[in-house]
């Protein structure tokens, strides 16, 4: 009996101990819980504040780096002064940034000049506007931030980012202003999920509010936050109790970039607890159940049961555990037993291969009906387990596509090993699988974007290649017109002497437009853009175009777009008339129709086209159509590639459908090309209307002025052109002095400043170039006409020598007349 008392005794101590046991454990477990969930709580609202906090930091940086470009922009010195050509480059400019509502330049008084948008409202005075004091006062103030405001234009609540703007001398000029809305600024902030009584607050350095989400109608009015500013800059995640309703907040605030701003994202810690109080209250109910349980059972199994439930706790802890790791690492993982050919997929496995959980995989005949693997790479995997069953790899390593659910491919990476018996034959394999999709698209993307590097690469130094070549044939073929157009005056019309010299002239404008083509391929020239009437150009290329043609060959016109324009260079444009119609023209040998048509067009929607995307809105279609054999898919495809061409060697370029294309795209226009019926090819090139434009009326030639014997200093390092100046100089009575270099012709200049009453010099010269020497010239005796001489310049080049002193800019190759009128207008400046 005392036996049985102490081993009831011990027993009841056994179960005591075992109930204090559970309970101990239940409150581990809570407080472990406690610090788990608070540490994942913090961890979340930490890692969402820095992250919104940097994507709006990244966000105000884009709207600074176009307040900089603009403000860049307005203060060249060629930048426009109307308010259409402001308006029109804020509008290109904010275009870009999307959180940008309007764009503004505000004048020294406060005036607004240009908008990037039409408002509905007029320019609004903003003298008074803190942010347009601030920015006058301070003239390293940067970017500043205004507190929210109500638009005077769209009466709409906004943030205001402004910088200044400086004149040429310094002085204050004006602001350059981009209003982000606060209405944008929360939408922006809608989609986000922050969980039940969660929020995000946006404000100012000073705790001025700028957004919230949720909104909150108990806080209605109350606009500044001074206590979560107060939390900037201290431990990441602090508690604070809320003045609104008296609860304690997890709060996490940061700052936004190097902006006087603050973002915090607060949560209620009652709120974020509550899994750990459902857990609480769970394990209370577990722990009493078990408690209960041990007193019923204390009297006769106690020992066993513990055993069994400590066993199955252990398994179930065990399985949580796999199931956590097998989640944590995406994985999947199948196991096949080769001798009866069952496997044991993972839910994880299953959904990697696109199966529905619904579908039992028991065998391998089930797996392979319902595992949908690429056809390319089926033959791979059936290969690669081979491999690795009859011990040629160690491993079962291989890539390869399923079809997912949705139809879609995905690539899995799979690894895998096989169980061998003694006798060394496998009787199981055991595999994972990843999805490695994104990893093979990344690899993929990188690839084409280094394939698209080296194709640019590429053009670039083939476009540099080229500019140079053109470069240099252009001084021989300014030698060559140039005394050709000397010899065609002097030669009598009619003569087989003028026929032939007219010959050579002919031959020599076509290599000129060949050096133009090459030299708008190699990007070494800005065309200046102004409103054309796209008419009148094809109606002047149809005058030149028809007297050429062979006799069996026709050109048929349909023109009807009146006085609309496009905006272009109106050489460009001639040139990418007269490409196509000559193309057409080479098309068809000695006999068809060349059919002209200009229309204007009105598209109501989006537009793809062979060669470009258009988007609504007017627009004039150029459309030229031959009756030649048409095209063939191979050379459509490269058509507009540089230097492609399917002539015979030395009857073509490869270059004119090439800036054909660069114009037109330049230009925001587009092309297509097709077969016309029964026979020929149709090229239609859409550019938009940018308005109404006449067509300009012809004017009569006038007389080429002439000079009166003064003395005008040449300098051109190419002998040939250089004696081709002196003789067009002294052919209009000028008396010329020549030379090759400039440091000969500074020496001379200096040694008599007021010998010469001009000077006419080559952009490009050895060891001191032609601007330079223009300099000192001009330092020497200011004043001086100089008249500057390039066969390739640039209009941001051409605008620089103009602004330090150059009268006149000439391209070569030279023509007679434009020497002529350009050199006489200088020299009566000058008097």
């Amino acid at each position: 009996m005392q036996r049985r008392d102490a081993l009831r005794l011990r027993t009841i101590a056994l179960g005591a101990a075992l109930i204090l046991a559970f309970i101990g454990s239940a409150a581990y477990d809570g407080w472990r819980l406690h610090q788990q969930i608070t540490s994942a709580n913090e961890r979340e609202l930490g890692n969402l504040a820095k992250a919104l906090g940097a994507e709006a930091a990244r966000s105000l940086e884009a709207v600074d780096v176009l307040l900089r470009e603009t403000a860049d922009w307005y203060e060249e010195p060629d930048a426009p002064r109307d308010p259409m050509g402001i308006a029109s480059g804020l509008a290109t400019r904010a275009a870009g940034v999307s959180q940008v509502s309007v764009l503004s330049i505000v004048d020294a008084r406060g005036q607004q000049l240009a908008r990037s948008r039409e408002t509905g409202e007029p320019m609004a005075n903003v003298a008074d506007r803190p942010y347009f004091q601030r920015q006058r006062e301070r003239a390293q103030e940067g970017l500043f931030i205004n507190e929210p405001i109500v638009t005077r234009t769209e009466r709409i609540p906004a943030l205001v980012l402004s910088r200044r703007l400086d004149g040429p001398s310094g002085a204050f000029d004006g602001v350059v202003t981009a209003i982000v809305t606060l209405q944008q600024l929360q939408t922006a902030y809608t989609a986000l999920d922050l969980g039940e009584r969660s929020s995000l607050v946006l404000t100012l350095a000073d705790g001025t509010l700028v957004a919230r989400q949720p909104p909150a109608a108990e806080l209605e009015g109350r606009v500044k936050y001074p206590e979560l500013v107060a939390l900037k800059g201290g431990q990441l995640i602090d508690r604070s109790t809320s003045p609104m309703d008296g609860r304690t907040k997890l709060v996490a605030a940061v700052g936004v970039g190097q902006q006087p701003l603050v973002l915090a994202i607060t949560r209620d810690e009652q709120q974020a607890l509550l899994p750990w109080v459902d857990e609480m209250r769970s394990a209370v109910v577990r722990t009493v159940l078990l408690s209960l349980l041990v007193l019923v059972t204390i009297a006769g199994l106690l020992r066993q049961m513990r055993r069994l439930e400590r066993g199955e706790a252990a398994l179930r802890a065990s399985e949580e555990r796999y199931a956590m790791v097998m989640e944590a690492a995406n994985e999947g993982h199948i196991e096949w037993h080769l001798a009866d050919g069952a496997v044991f997929p993972s839910e994880r496995w299953a959904a990697l291969h696109g199966v529905d959980p619904a579908v039992r995989l028991a065998s391998a005949d089930a797996l392979l009906r319902h595992v949908a693997i690429h056809p390319e790479d089926t033959e791979a995997v059936r290969q690669g387990i081979r491999d690795h069953l009859e011990g040629r790899t160690p491993a079962i390593e291989m890539d390869y596509r399923v079809q997912a659910q949705g139809g879609e491919w995905r690539w899995i990476h799979a690894r895998g090993r096989r169980v061998v018996d003694a006798a060394g034959q496998p009787v199981r394999v055991f595999s994972s699988a990843v999805d490695v999709s994104e990893r093979r698209r990344a690899a993929e993307e990188r690839a084409l974007l280094d394939a698209r590097l080296q194709q640019t690469q590429k053009l670039e130094a083939l476009g540099t290649l080229a500019g140079g070549i053109a470069h240099d044939f252009n001084n021989i073929l300014g030698a060559i017109l140039g005394f050709g157009e000397m010899a065609q005056q002097r030669a009598e019309p009619g003569t087989p002497i003028r026929r032939h010299i007219d010959q050579v002239m002919q031959s020599g404008a076509r290599a000129r437009l060949l050096v133009r083509r090459i030299l708008d391929f190699s990007r070494n020239s800005v065309a200046e853009r102004v409103p054309v009437n796209l008419q009148g150009v094809v109606e002047e290329v149809v005058a030149m175009l028809s007297p050429s043609l062979p006799a069996g060959l026709h050109v048929q016109t349909q023109l009807a777009s009146s006085t609309a324009a496009v905006v272009g260079d109106p050489t460009q444009l001639y040139q990418v008339a007269m490409n196509l119609c000559t193309n057409a023209v080479q098309a068809m040998g000695d006999a068809g129709t060349v059919d002209i048509r200009l229309v204007r067009v009105e598209l109501a929607e989006d537009r793809a086209l062979l060669h470009g995307q258009l988007q609504p809105g007017p627009y004039l279609r150029l459309s030229v159509g031959d009756t030649g054999p048409g095209i063939q898919p191979d050379v459509m495809a490269r058509m507009f590639d540089p230097f492609f061409t399917t002539k015979k060697v030395g009857e073509g370029t490869g270059l004119g459908l090439s800036v054909v294309h660069g114009i037109v795209s330049d230009l925001g226009g587009a092309i297509d090309v097709r077969g016309r019926e029964p026979h020929g090819t149709l090229v239609s090139v859409w550019l938009p209307v940018c308005g109404e434009v006449e067509v300009s009326a012809a004017v009569a030639p006038a007389d080429w002025p002439t000079g009166a014997g003064q003395t005008i200093m040449v300098i051109d390092d190419e002998r040939a052109l250089l004696d081709l100046a002196e003789e067009l100089l002294a052919g209009l009575g000028y008396e010329p002095v020549g030379y090759t270099t400039a440091e000969a012709a500074l020496a001379a200049f200096e040694a008599a400043p007021q010998r010469f009453d001009a000077v006419v010099t080559d952009l490009a010269l050895p060891g001191l170039q032609g601007d330079a020497l223009a300099e000192r010239l001009l330092a020497i005796r200011p004043g001086l006409p100089v008249l500057l001489m390039s066969g390739n310049l640039g209009a941001a080049t051409e605008q620089r020598v103009l602004a330090g002193g150059v009268r006149g800019v000439l391209h070569k190759p030279l023509a007679l007349q434009a020497l002529a009128e350009v050199l006489a207008g200088i020299l009566a400046d000058g008097r």
